[in-house]
């Protein structure tokens, strides 16, 4: 049996945006929520508001994605609500970019009203406690680990690609993505809206056993002292 996720399922949280916000905000973490049905809790997307920010988030434990819009209607209380990706997903993909939106955030679920033309889209509340209720603790204590090996080696870092992938759609306005290693972690930011995270690939027993992968590729260069 699953309890409501919403802090207090009387209160309700309403802002607007145009349809275009709205896309990049949820598009942006939509491609870090997990798909596997035996995980139900990483199936979802987060909502949560709290002063004067909607944060929604996502992750399926290989990367996270947290992404931000500010609330000009006015700061909120702590106010946590999941919604089930794949039906969100379904949902963005109708909105007009041009229209204007309104969300309406309870602890019965997420409404969308996509004023022109007139649409309301209605997602209940998942029913899954977030998997990560505290994620800036989290997030703070990730960054603060002691750096692995496979990040501090003269080898640099090595990122799985299929989900770096997933951090393209968080880009926005031209904006590029800066990445740094941090702790055991690499954290990815784009402009003030976005917050990511990915795991680096261990390859320590592949490094042990083969040399520099730059050593086949470049000559090697006349020392210091033979050149002077």
């Amino acid at each position: 049996m699953t309890t409501p996720n919403a802090t207090d399922r009387r209160r309700e949280i309403a802002l607007s945006m145009t349809g275009r916000e709205l896309r990049q905000l949820l598009g942006a973490v939509l491609q870090h929520a997990g798909t596997d049905p035996a995980f139900p809790s990483l199936t979802v997307v987060t909502f949560d508001a709290e002063g004067a920010w909607l944060y929604v988030l996502a992750t399926d434990r290989y990367t996270l994605g947290v992404a931000r819009h500010r609330m000009t209607e006015g700061a909120s209380a702590p106010f946590t609500l999941t919604v089930a990706a794949a039906t969100v997903q379904a949902i963005v993909r109708q909105i007009k970019p041009c229209a204007a939106v309104r969300l309406t955030l309870t602890g019965e679920g997420l409404t969308i009203d996509q004023l022109d033309p007139q649409v309301t889209y209605r997602l209940p509340a998942s029913g899954e406690r977030p998997v990560l209720p505290n994620w800036r603790v989290w997030f703070a204590e990730r960054l603060a680990e002691k750096p692995a090996a496979v990040l501090t080696s003269a080898h640099g870092i090595a990122l799985n690609p299929a989900y770096l992938a997933r951090f393209r759609s968080a880009c926005r306005d031209g904006l590029p993505l800066e990445m740094r290693p941090a702790g055991r972690h690499v954290a990815i930011t784009c402009g003030e809206h976005f917050l990511g995270l990915i795991g680096p690939m261990d390859l320590s027993k592949t490094r042990a056993a083969s040399p520099d992968p730059l050593a086949d590729w470049l000559p090697a260069l006349p020392s210091r002292k033979a050149a002077a």
